[in-house]
């Protein structure tokens, strides 16, 4: 190809036809690709083989509309000045340059045209891109980004909450969103979203005249319970599986967690506060999920721990490690306990045992010596 297209530009384009008549080119990635030759050629000046078209530069190899490349090139600079070399930034304009390009090719209009037009201009533009992800799977394009970057109202934010909440949402997420580095974008959509979620609770209060989320985070036992009602009562209309982290928002408003509100038996807390500091040692800054699991599975052994003292049953430390007998009250007692919680609750008690020096449970059985050593 290279010894052609300037010299002998005429049997080139001959055999660029032919392989396009083989059908070889059914996704039509050709065209795009050549178009990086014209690179090689005078400016201004066409390469005849290939034909007019822009001088694609790097690994740009989509064709966009001239005003999507314009705004998609100009936001991507702008976070590029903000955050440095982030691949998300860089993959996003990518992907929206190839919406475009298929936008192009497929005779619809341009992004840019219905992203902040009428209803009927950006339904047509979101049954666009559903037909787009059906042919070239599924592709993040971040079209609220281009909206805001177009001045438009971001439409994460089409809920409507109390005006009383969304100060506590925004200011919530905007103390999060400032304690993340710049490559943080994980994290940074995670606080998003829920900060999304929380929007849309309070919406729906707001609309079904319940009380505001900050006017009962932190109120009365009664208030406390009614919202969680709600709550419940609001997750039975949604499609998915949604959190709005009520603790962290209690935490914001200076009240103090409720992860910590059970009341256990000291040498419990003791225990469960050694167990939980020493897994959270061994983990790294960035291991949010292992983090919270055993923030969640300490909250758990305070919660039936608390269960136990005020039934009048013995500690866990007092019967961990102690008696068969003793072992198997604690393991009545903790069925008892999980029959009286509304979801499926773990509590470890055999990492409990391993930390106070026991063995765990789990190796227990005694089985043949041969079956052992197979097993």
């Amino acid at each position: 190809m290279a010894s052609r297209f300037l010299n002998d530009p005429d049997s080139l384009a001959v055999d660029i036809a032919d392989y396009w008549a083989s059908g070889e080119d059914d996704q039509n990635r050709l065209n795009s690709a050549l178009s990086h030759f014209r690179r090689l050629g005078p400016e201004g000046q066409e390469l005849q083989a290939v034909g007019a078209g822009p001088r694609l530069m790097g690994r740009r190899i989509h064709d966009p509309y001239p005003d999507d490349a314009r705004v998609i090139d100009s936001l991507a600079k702008e976070e590029l000045s903000k955050f440095g070399p982030v691949s998300i930034s860089q993959k996003n304009a990518s992907n929206q340059r190839k919406f475009s390009d298929w936008l192009k090719r497929e005779g619809r209009g341009s992004i840019v045209s219905r992203l902040t037009g009428t209803d009927q201009q950006q339904r047509s533009l979101q049954e666009d891109f559903r037909k787009f992800t059906e042919a070239e799977g599924k592709v993040v394009v971040s079209l609220d980004r281009l909206r805001q970057y177009l001045g438009a109202e971001s439409q994460l934010k089409q809920h409507n909450p109390y005006p009383d909440d969304a100060l506590m949402i925004d200011g919530l997420a905007n103390e999060e969103l400032s304690k993340l580095g710049p490559d943080s974008t994980s994290k940074r959509k995670v606080v998003q979203n829920m900060a999304i979620n929380q929007r849309r609770f309070s919406d729906w209060l707001q609309k079904n005249g319940r009380g505001s989320i900050s006017s009962r985070l932190t109120g009365s036992d009664e208030q406390q319970r009614s919202l969680k009602d709600d709550f419940r009562e609001f997750t039975t209309n949604v499609e998915v599986k949604i959190s709005v982290g009520f603790d962290r928002l209690r935490q914001y408003l200076g009240a103090e967690s409720q992860l910590k509100q059970h009341d256990p038996y000291p040498d419990d807390t003791r225990m469960i506060d050694g167990f939980a500091n020493e897994e959270l040692s061994k983990l790294g800054p960035d291991s949010t999920s292992k983090r919270k699991g055993v923030l969640n599975l300490a909250s758990n052994q305070r919660r039936f721990s608390n269960w136990l003292r005020k039934n009048g049953r013995g500690s866990i430390s007092s019967r961990l490690t102690g008696s068969d007998e003793q072992q198997r009250s604690l393991k009545d007692d903790f069925r008892e306990f999980t029959t009286n919680v509304e979801v499926k609750i773990n509590v470890s008690l055999d990492r409990l045992r391993q930390y106070l020096g026991a063995e765990s449970q789990l190796k227990q059985h005694h089985p043949y010596p041969d079956d052992a050593l197979m097993i």
